[in-house]
């Protein structure tokens, strides 16, 4: 009786076994992430360490197909600096177009970088612009900062672009903001024709 008994333990772990192995044969022969032949697929099947009949089929699986690599990260690049919020793009005059304006604290390679708060005794104010002159001549812009609530204007800066240009970026700045308040940034032709315009608060 104990003799039969230990044979047909045996019977069954190696039942087992070979149902665990051709289960293995066939996650390797169906997998879709790439193309495998039947002479791979077999000597896949024959490297195959086979656990012990109690062994669950998804370990099995695991080690015949492998775990799969973790798919690489993305990383998210940042939005290139345009214009904020609130800033006033006028229509072109006479080919001139404002295509970007900001006003910030710095310039980095030709970039403006973006700006916290203004406070008075701070960097100087930069105003940042990008046009497209699509004339032959060149054109010159001025740009100037106004305070909004006393109407004082500084700054005044003349700038050119030059012609046939369909992306010219240029700035101007000012160190003589004095006061506190809502100001604004802008940039008209020399003969007062305005482009655009930027607001800005400047704290104390």
């Amino acid at each position: 009786m104990g003799i039969e008994n230990s044979r047909w333990v045996a019977v069954s772990a190696l039942a087992a076994a070979m149902f665990a192995l051709g289960f293995s044969f066939a996650g390797v022969a169906c997998n879709n992430s790439h193309d495998v032949s039947v002479a791979e697929a077999a000597r896949a099947g024959s490297s195959v360490s086979v656990p012990a009949p109690a062994a669950s089929l998804a370990n099995v699986a695991k080690i015949v197909n492998g775990v799969p690599p973790a798919l690489p990260s993305t990383a998210v690049q940042p939005a290139p600096w345009s214009t904020a919020i609130g800033t006033e793009i006028k229509a072109p005059s006479d080919g001139l177009k404002l295509k970007r304006f900001v006003v910030t604290h710095k310039i980095q390679n030709r970039e403006p970088i973006a700006a916290a708060d203004f406070t008075l005794g701070s960097a100087p104010v930069y105003a940042f612009v990008e046009f497209e002159n699509s004339a032959h001549e060149a054109r010159s812009v001025r740009v100037m900062f106004q305070n909004q609530d006393t109407k004082a204007t500084v700054g005044h800066v003349k700038l050119t672009v030059p012609g046939t240009s369909e992306r010219f970026r240029t700035w101007g700045n000012t160190r003589m903001i004095k006061d506190p308040g809502h100001w604004v940034a802008v940039v008209s032709t020399v003969d007062g024709t305005e482009l655009g315009r930027a607001p800005f608060e400047v704290k104390s």
